[in-house]
């Protein structure tokens, strides 16, 4: 289903088999890390609050 070699939508580097995800308006963004999703929603002023556990 994912693609671990598929460039995380920041830096390029490959999301891995569990990317951090962020849901945006038509589309599902992937990141590497969680310093990249982080780094995104400050960018686009994004507050998302609702932390998934199951993503780390």
């Amino acid at each position: 289903m994912n693609d671990p070699d598929r460039p995380c939508d920041l830096c390029s580097l490959p999301v891995g088999v569990k990317p951090f995800t962020l849901a945006v308006p038509g589309k599902m963004l992937e990141f590497c890390c969680e310093g990249c999703k982080g780094i995104y929603e400050m960018l686009h002023g994004i507050n998302e609050s609702s932390d998934n556990p199951e993503e780390n």
